[in-house]
């Protein structure tokens, strides 16, 4: 889940002479891309905190809910989505109560401010706009929990690679960020309760002879080093017959690869490869 920010994209894509995402035309060679119907993981984001804030991460949650309830986080969603994606009615995953002693909701109180870390590229979730502003989804999110909270939001934008240490270092306070929820974060981190589903998705060029996972044999496959993907690519009936799985830093340089041919196919989170690829299309 580290990608680079949808402005870099659109520098690179200019440089390469193709009409960028920010543009959302089309690109010089009229190629656009699709998302395979076919998923290879589910999975569900959820709001990673300090492993002994529960007091921060139960009242973030409440307000989460209280926007869920009154269908303020219906609109936010459909903004950005066009429909209400939140999960509604979920359960808790861990504590529903804080210790005693537990001062990390006094402690933002405090301070007057919700410190946020992701890694600001991405889109749709939190992504650095042309304007140099961290928005998103996620954002829209955050900043009216905030508000309720009676604090003010600030995004940190922060490495990928190293924002775990970041928030057990006390630099942020939260991630939240398209964080996906699995065994080993829930052992390092606390997490309240789930509020969006996704999955690994396969993206191919329009008109590829790709057009299942099983397809996906004798084939050059990309993926974001550090993701889920690689997971969810591992766990596959198919993974032993493909022809080449190459790593990229970031979803951006692997996409570009898939613009030129250099693969076949690129997996990453859902809710990234419909952004691209209807922000792509040829219009």
């Amino acid at each position: 889940m580290k990608k680079k920010t949808l402005a870099l994209l659109c520098a690179i894509l200019v440089v390469t002479s193709v009409i960028s995402f920010s543009s959302c035309k089309k690109a010089a060679n009229n190629q656009n891309f699709v998302v395979l119907n076919e998923k290879l993981a589910t999975e569900q984001y959820g709001v990673g905190f300090r492993k002994g804030d529960i007091a921060l991460g139960l009242e973030v949650q409440k307000q989460l809910d209280s926007m869920i309830s009154d269908g303020t986080a219906a609109k936010i969603s459909t903004k950005w989505f066009g429909s209400d994606q939140m999960i509604h009615n979920a359960s808790f995953l861990k504590e529903t109560s804080a210790p005693v002693g537990d001062d990390s909701l006094k402690k933002v109180k405090e301070k007057g401010k919700l410190i946020l870390g992701l890694d600001a590229s991405f889109p749709p979730m939190g992504y650095t706009d042309d304007n140099n502003n961290v928005v998103g989804f996620d954002i829209d999110l955050a900043k009216e929990v905030a508000k309720r909270m009676g604090v003010t939001l600030v995004p940190k934008p922060t490495d990928w690679d190293t924002i775990t240490l970041s928030l057990n270092s006390n630099k942020i306070d939260c991630i939240w960020n398209g964080l996906t929820i699995n065994s080993d974060r829930l052992k390092a981190m606390f997490f309240a309760k789930p509020y969006l589903n996704n999955y690994q998705a396969i993206m191919v060029p329009e008109g590829s002879s790709i057009k299942s996972v099983a397809d996906l044999a004798g084939k050059k496959v990309g993926y974001q080093k550090g993701s889920s993907a690689l997971d969810a690519i591992n766990a596959s009936s198919v993974k032993s017959s493909i022809a080449k799985l190459s790593s990229y830093p970031d979803n951006v340089s692997a996409f570009l690869d898939l613009k030129v041919g250099r693969i076949d196919a690129l997996v990453l989170d859902s809710v990234v490869s419909k952004y691209i690829s209807d922000k792509y299309k040829d219009k």
